[in-house]
């Protein structure tokens, strides 16, 4: 009874019920109706459970010990059934103690069959599901020995098996996990040093080659999805899978089943895995797709904490080689994507340290001490695409926060303050500010274009770097195209017919009439200074970067808007952005006839092909007859005479010049005055007339008496060209407000901020305050315009704009004003004031003169008594003491 004695009827029962599941002959297995006898035993008698379990380890150690493995195995397999059929027997936990001590001394056994029993055997134990837990279980020799086997090779015990030992410690692995967060109350597999032995583990199965001996490359990346994240099903089993295939299920599976708590002990093990093996070197395929599958398995709001723990590891490689650091940087560019939004709540705080290590690489790479300066450009560009990447995630408002927090990060513009460096620091910023902008689709012009933001890009486009005013000018493209016409509009040429091009033109909101209201002159004014700077070694693609700006506003703000027109001394200011537009123009084409300008002869042809290009755009875009026939005119007048750069006809099919008798002595280059290089003054008939386009307009119900206002071509005496020490402060001295002068020296309308109310039928609040809204019942000097029909009003509107007399009558008036204000009392201006306030209120003067002449108030007014006096006119009578 106590073990010691060896005969049968002696022994327990437990005891013969497991003697018999042993067959006689070694060839035979586990005998299953005797195995059925002790699984009823068992289950019947709970309490003999944990002595079942012991004599089962007892058989199992002294068969192995005793080279047998047919009767290991039948042990094993016994203890398999038990734990399955007695999973809800409260002795249970005994048992599966007396199971893991086998496990483990077939482990310890250094047998490849044996280890991979064990392993099948644990995995089975960690598929059952406990009732109640066991408080000292341990699992660390169980770590060790299945980390270990995981880097079996063919050098070690195991021969040409080994990429089963690895097979078999990954699922040994993936069974810990398995039964260790089924319970919180079981030893917290999270450690770190439990992490520091698995995850490496796992990593390096999953770097290995494939059979074939490929290594891991960007082929054999995956195109991930959401189904990815479910690896517990698979159409192949465990036992077919290579340790590669194994070795992704169990970081999918051990990112999957991982709290927000503990990522970062599994993090962590996977960036030192890294940097020990040399994984971010490019291309980095192997550390993106390991990114990536974490990326996908963690929970999706869990996303950004990956993010943060790549940019703090960026931080701490600031220092290492750059192909380290592109690789990290380009781990970023890859996921951030899959992130989506889950990284709003840290946008600022990401975004920033982006452009921190961006500054920090150019002004490493500009101090000198860079030895690879192209490494260095590339890193650069990697953080580029991640800043690029990082926004095309975030919605449209938060990329707009991004725009304006990187616009804030550019260095002083001002060239005295400018320090080592910021030059080409707004170069790569500007890079970044164009990689955002790609990915944000405008809406309304005055979301996205603040006065801050729109200040700065104005100044951007006007730097001494013709890059940064190259990549400027793609800013604008890219935020003013919300039509996808940039495309065709980058290289335009000049087309016979526009239709050709496939532009899409739609009509213009009222919230972008305001907008362009406002800010039309800052613009306009831009656009003729960044031409009067183009470059000249790159000057065609600068050119045609201004022409896609000027089509571009042309087409999305130059259509379907409502005359907006104001009058301020006398004047009528129509505002309008197609007529500022064709303003414009008629500079661009008189800066490139201004013989003051150091400008070569191809960079004045290229100015006149470029306002010829755009003349012709738009006269087609709004059908004016009259505007094309002179665009034609001039280009086949240019095209006869010869001058080369200046015959926009030669690549244009079913040129006019055949048809055209006048055009017949260009074809053989043989013009009359085949010898110019450039256009002058005194060839009239090859530049655009002034008063022929205004009638065109005015034809076609255009105001166009803005055209008669010209540019300031000089700006507090500093050339065009840029040349000045402070030519920047022309643009930063620049307001649109009310009473502010622009740079081409007129006032332009000030209108409150339309972001606050896009709706279409949104008016201008009321004020009592005198305004340029004011337009017939002005307080202060009202319009004299002596006009007693509507034919006067209209003739007087249309009158042809003329600036020196109107500069003679502002003077007068200017003069009248200070003699009154000199001459006059202030109490008698007052009252004079008042008075007209009367008189121009237009419902006061109806409403005086309904109650002056109405008989009902006279009538009413009869034996009405007296109107009571005041309090403060009754008199008290006096106490005499």
């Amino acid at each position: 009874m106590n073990g010691l004695c060896c005969c049968t009827p002696c022994k327990p029962r437990y005891r013969r019920l497991v003697d018999s599941i042993y067959p006689r002959a070694v060839t035979d297995g586990l005998l299953h109706s005797n195995m059925q006898k002790l699984t009823f035993y068992a289950i019947s008698h709970p309490e003999k459970l944990e002595r079942i379990g012991e004599y089962l380890v007892m058989r199992m150690v002294r068969d192995l010990s005793r080279q047998r493995p047919v009767q290991v195995k039948i042990a094993v397999e016994a203890m398999d059934q038990l734990l399955q059929a007695c999973h809800s027997s409260p002795s249970l936990p005994q048992f599966s103690e007396n199971h893991l001590r086998m496990v483990q001394r077939l482990l310890e056994s250094n047998n490849a069959k044996m280890e991979q029993l064990a392993t099948d055997s644990f995995v089975t134990f960690s598929n059952i599901e406990e009732s109640s837990p066991s408080y000292h279980r341990q699992y660390d020799f169980f770590i060790d020995k299945f980390s270990q086997m995981c880097h079996a090779n063919p050098q070690a015990a195991y021969g040409e098996d080994f990429r089963l030992a690895r097979c078999a410690g990954l699922r040994g692995l993936r069974g810990v996990v398995w039964k260790s967060v089924t319970d919180d109350l079981h030893p917290n597999i999270w450690e770190q040093q439990h992490m520091d032995k698995i995850v490496p583990s796992i990593l390096f199965n999953l770097q290995e080659p494939d059979d074939n001996g490929a290594g891991f490359s960007s082929s054999h990346i995956p195109k991930f999805d959401n189904t990815f994240a479910d690896t517990t099903q698979s159409h192949r089993g465990d036992d077919e899978a290579t340790p590669k295939v194994l070795s992704d299920r169990c970081l999918r599976e051990l990112m999957g089943k991982a709290s927000f708590g503990s990522l970062r002990a599994v993090i962590e093990p996977v960036l030192k895995h890294m940097d020990l093996h040399k994984r971010w070197s490019p291309p980095p395929s192997f550390a993106i797709h390991v990114f990536r599958a974490i990326i996908y398995s963690i929970q999706s709001q869990n996303s950004y904490f990956v993010i943060q723990e790549l940019i703090n590891h960026l931080d701490s490689m600031c220092s290492a080689d750059a192909s380290t650091r592109i690789g990290i940087a380009t781990v970023l560019s890859s996921i951030v994507s899959i992130a989506g939004t889950s990284i709003g709540p840290l946008l600022l705080s990401i975004f920033n340290s982006l452009l921190k290590h961006l500054r920090t690489s150019v002004d490493f790479e500009r101090s000198g001490k860079c030895s690879d300066q192209p490494a260095e450009k590339m890193y650069q560009e990697a953080l580029i695409n991640a800043m690029g990447d990082f926004a095309n995630a975030l919605p449209d408002y938060q990329k707009v926060e991004m725009m304006m927090f990187t616009v804030g990060n550019i260095p002083n513009l001002d060239e005295r303050k400018s320090k080592q460096g910021d030059e080409f620091l707004q170069h790569v910023l500007v890079k970044t500010l164009l990689k955002v902008a790609t990915k944000y689709r405008t809406a309304y012009l005055a979301t996205v274009f603040t006065d801050s933001f729109l200040d700065t890009l104005l100044l951007l486009a006007l730097v001494r770097d013709p890059q940064v005013r190259l990549a400027t000018q793609q800013i604008f493209h890219t935020l003013l195209d919300r039509h996808d016409n940039a495309t065709n509009l980058v290289h335009l040429g000049y087309e016979r017919d526009v239709s050709d091009v496939q532009l899409t033109v739609e009509k213009c909101s009222r919230a972008d009439q305001m907008f362009m209201r406002k800010h039309i002159g800052e613009i306009t004014f831009m656009l003729l200074r960044a031409a009067a700077s183009a470059d000249e070694n790159d000057l065609n693609t600068h050119i045609d970067a201004i022409l896609c700006t000027m089509s571009l506003l042309c087409i999305e703000v130059g259509f379907d808007e409502v005359c907006i027109s104001v009058f301020i001394s006398e004047v009528m200011f129509p505002f309008q952005s197609l007529v500022e537009l064709f303003r414009l123009s008629l500079a661009l084409q008189q800066l490139a006839l201004d013989t003051k300008q150091n400008f070569s002869d191809a960079k004045r042809n290229s100015i006149h092909n470029m306002v010829a290009k755009y003349m012709n755009l738009s006269a087609q875009l709004i059908a004016n007859p009259s505007l094309c026939q002179q665009v034609q005119h001039v280009v086949a007048c240019r095209a006869q005479r010869g001058i080369p750069g200046l015959n926009l006809l030669l690549n244009i099919k079913d040129s006019p010049m055949n048809d055209d008798p006048l055009s017949s002595t260009a074809v053989n280059g043989t013009a009359e005055n085949g010898s110019a290089k450039t256009i002058t003054e005194d060839d009239q008939n090859l530049l655009f007339n002034l008063e022929d386009v205004a009638e065109s307009l005015k034809a076609s119900g255009k105001d166009a008496s803005r055209l008669f206002v010209p540019f300031s071509m000089n700006v507090n005496s500093r050339k065009l060209d840029g040349s000045g020490d402070n030519w920047q402060n022309d643009l930063q001295n620049f307001d649109s407000t009310d009473g502010r002068e622009s740079p081409d020296g007129y006032k332009t309308v000030g209108i409150d901020d339309v972001s606050v109310d896009m709706s279409v039928d949104w008016t201008p609040p009321i004020s009592r305050k005198q305004s340029r809204r004011n337009t017939i019942f002005s307080i202060i000097n009202p319009p004299k315009l002596n006009a007693s029909t509507v034919d006067d009003l209209k003739a007087y509107a249309n009158a042809t704009f003329d600036p020196i007399e109107e500069d003679r009558k502002e003077k007068e008036l200017t003069g009248s004003i200070l003699s009154e204000i000199r001459n006059t009392d202030f109490e008698e201006r007052v009252n004079t004031n008042e008075a007209l306030n009367e008189r121009s209120d237009l419902s006061k003067s109806i409403a005086r003169l309904l109650v002056r002449n109405g008989e009902t108030t006279r009538v009413r007014d009869i034996g009405r008594p007296t109107k009571p006096k005041n309090v403060f006119e009754i008199e008290l009578p006096s106490f005499a003491y």
